[in-house]
């Protein structure tokens, strides 16, 4: 496939938003990644340091020095996440040049050379496509092991999997979007703070089709000190607020779509509701919801049945679990 002409109107054809808060272990790898990208057009890197209190704002402006066409920094003193500030709207948007906008957070990073040009090339030649993304590796941190969740063959994601899959269809490393379609979010993107990956990921599938690359081509470190899905799973309460809030938020999109999907959405809901009662520990509920529990392992299914015959069973593992987390 021959590289496409780019519209003449964007003298940067790719921004990539990178979040960083005391990501020094990582950030260079992410780094690394950026600049090492091969492409026929120019590109830009605008990474958020979000006051971290550690050597992260450094090793950015080294490479800051050493890029300064590539990597272009804002530097936070005092963190706004802490603030409710959204970051995309208040810093990314209003200095990002490009056409599209690609992701990375300061703790995952870019694995292929050839990412940014690949997702380029497909959304130039496929004017009706709102994204492109790709497959990603996992890299469990904890113990070092690595997976790849998602399917190597490629396809057209449909509203169906971004709806029930959420972000089992792709890791927003992964993400090239149309800037037009980014800018201008409905209210439900932004409903469950915290959780953007999932609404955003419905909202482009609502904008138009996505495409799948099935080439692994950046990894996602799960179980990161700090990470959102760490400390949210650590407290049983936030979570079920979560997911309550999730709910809402599939409520607020089927409104949007003037409920053209609303069996898909009141599907993606049950699942909520699934998800909850595990969550409460409510296994009577769990193993009489046949639709969704015969759609666990196996492991996980005996798992179920034995924390619903025998209670005491999960009370012993949450203690000990709660002694190996301190």
């Amino acid at each position: 496939m021959e590289n496409p002409r780019i519209d003449n109107e964007y003298e940067i054809t790719v921004s990539v938003l990178c979040l960083a808060y005391n990501h020094e272990k990582y950030i260079r790898d992410a780094l690394e990644g950026f600049v090492k990208q091969k492409t026929s057009f120019k590109y830009e890197v605008i990474v958020h340091d979000d006051a971290s209190t550690d050597n992260t704002a450094n090793i950015i402006r080294e490479y800051q020095n050493e890029y300064p066409d590539i990597i272009k920094p804002i530097f936070q003193t005092e963190n706004q996440y802490s603030k409710h500030v959204i970051i995309s709207s208040t810093f990314f948007l209003p200095v990002a040049k490009g056409k599209y906008l690609a992701f990375c957070e300061g703790d995952d990073y870019w694995c292929d050379e050839n990412k940014l040009q690949s997702q380029v090339d497909y959304l130039e030649h496929n004017k009706s496509f709102v994204a492109c993304v790709h497959n990603t590796e996992y890299l469990y941190v904890e113990s070092g092991k690595k997976a790849v969740p998602f399917p190597f063959h490629n396809r057209v994601l449909s509203l169906e999997d971004c709806v029930l899959r959420g972000t089992r269809s792709y890791h927003t490393s992964s993400l090239m979007v149309r800037k037009t379609v980014y800018e201008n979010p409905p209210d439900f993107v932004r409903a469950v703070k915290g959780v953007g990956d999932y609404p955003k990921s419905i909202y482009y599938s609502l904008c138009g089709p996505i495409y799948y690359i099935g080439k692994v081509m950046s990894v996602y470190r799960f179980g990161t000190e700090g990470s959102w899905t760490k400390r949210i799973t650590r407290d049983t309460s936030k979570y079920i607020n979560n997911l309550e809030s999730v709910k809402t938020m599939l409520k607020m999109a089927d409104d949007y779509s003037n409920r053209e999907h609303h069996l898909l959405f009141l599907e993606a809901i049950e699942q909520q509701d699934y998800s909850i009662n595990v969550a409460k520990n409510d296994f009577k509920k769990v193993l009489n919801n046949k639709k969704f529990f015969s759609k666990e392992s196996r492991i996980t299914k005996i798992k179920y049945y034995i924390y619903f015959l025998f209670p005491f069973v999960r009370t012993i593992g949450c203690k000990v679990k709660k002694i190996i987390c301190k």
